[in-house]
């Protein structure tokens, strides 16, 4: 059951993170469209900034799963980096590939063990 646990911690962070992300992308496209009905962009608006910040918050359910995944392959001793951008790129793809991939690894020692205690 301790893939079950780790499922549900990556659950307990993604979703708020993904309303977060919601929440946040409604403010900046709020933002956004009122700096061009009114036309109030100066010289002093720091926009790339808030497009900066807007595109990281956007993207926050990405880093989530890949902070998880990174954890996950360290608990492992797996190659950690490999994951993380794993995660940053494919998203939950690459969350469904390692849980498949760590299922895959139990039941092979699984079944090396039934092999041995067989022998």
């Amino acid at each position: 059951m301790e893939l079950r646990k780790e499922i549900e911690s990556l659950a307990l962070w993604y979703i708020p993170a993904f309303f977060v992300m919601l929440m946040v992308s409604a403010i900046f496209t709020g933002y956004f469209k009122q700096l061009i009905e009114y036309g109030s962009v100066s010289v002093g608006t720091p926009i790339a900034l808030v497009q900066i910040l807007g595109q990281f918050i956007s993207n926050i359910d990405n880093f989530v799963v890949g902070i998880w995944l990174y954890l996950q392959s360290k608990k492992e001793g797996g190659r950690t980096l490999l994951w993380f951008l794993f995660g940053m790129v494919a998203h939950f793809f690459a969350a469904v590939l390692y849980i498949g991939l760590k299922i895959l690894d139990n039941q092979q020692s699984y079944n090396n063990a039934l092999k041995k205690d067989a022998q």
